[in-house]
């Protein structure tokens, strides 16, 4: 008889299940709804062991459309080739912008207050390594948020007259190129700040075994007031979003390095640059 996960798409919790028969419809144990989603964890109860996005861990699919019926009036390319290459570099710009400048500000959001609580946890506030590792995941972020307004404030109608408005070029590969770095430094430093136990902790389901419970609580507790369960919790975070898939996920989104490094060698105009020396220098 199978034992599953279950997260309920209307409440938002998770139900262990005993499935008896193979027509047997699970129910959710908070509110009764049917509408659940079969989790592939070996897990149970807890969200935070197995990570989703609430959580800081990404969920990622293939989705394959086989045999769709698409209506015709919602069909807008069929055939027309000619406007391929405008179709992708059209979404490729404003991905990149999305992936490079806003996108990945809010995880650095979520890895920053992450580690800024793990370090009031431990008693570490007048660590000046640390504040300085914190500021400069704040510039990383800062410098990523920077790309992403230059992207959309120097885009333009394209095309002129349609009243859709494309992020610049040249920012939108710039944005995308700056953030694969940067993101994989934030994460190095919220590492380094959470220490080994964000690869080492035990599981959260230890703080309910009376075996070890105690020895959880006086081991983690690091001699604060917070209660261990959320001191764990942060750790466990901060453990999904360094640890997990998002740093080959940023360095890819959107197209790899190269795609980026080709747009930019398409879109770089260094006429002005050279200008400048020539006008500086009085060449002739």
């Amino acid at each position: 008889m199978p034992l599953f996960d279950y997260l309920c798409l209307d409440c938002g919790k998770v139900s262990e299940i005993l499935l008896v028969g193979s027509k047997e419809k699970p129910l959710c144990k908070s509110c009764g709804s049917q509408q659940l989603k079969k989790l592939l964890t070996a897990h149970s109860s807890d969200l935070e062991e197995h990570g989703n996005p609430v959580f800081g861990q990404r969920e990622t699919s293939m989705v394959i459309f086989n045999n769709v019926f698409v209506p015709w009036e919602k069909v807008f390319h069929c055939g027309e080739y000619d406007y391929s290459l405008k179709l992708v570099t059209r979404f490729a710009k404003t991905h990149r912008m999305t992936c490079g400048g806003t996108c990945k500000v809010g995880y650095m959001n979520q890895i920053i207050g992450a580690s800024k609580l793990i370090q009031k946890y431990k008693g570490l506030e007048k660590a000046t390594h640390i504040n300085d590792q914190l500021m400069e995941m704040v510039v990383l972020r800062e410098t990523g948020r920077a790309c992403g307004l230059a992207s959309a404030t120097k885009g333009a109608e394209e095309p002129p007259g349609s009243g859709v408005f494309l992020p610049d070029e040249l920012m939108s590969n710039v944005s995308k190129l700056n953030i694969c770095n940067a993101f994989w430094k934030v994460m190095a430093l919220a590492g380094d700040i959470g220490g080994g136990l964000i690869v080492t902790m035990p599981s959260l389901k230890e703080l309910k075994n009376p075996e070890v419970k105690g020895f959880v609580e006086e081991f983690y507790s690091f001699g604060s007031d917070q209660p261990t369960e959320n001191i764990m919790k942060v750790h466990k975070l901060l453990q999904h979003w360094t640890a997990g898939q998002h740093g080959v996920a940023t360095w890819h989104g959107a197209g790899p390095v190269m795609a980026n490094k080709i747009m930019l060698q398409r879109v770089i105009d260094y006429d002005h640059d050279k200008n400048i020396v020539q006008k500086t220098l009085n060449l002739k």
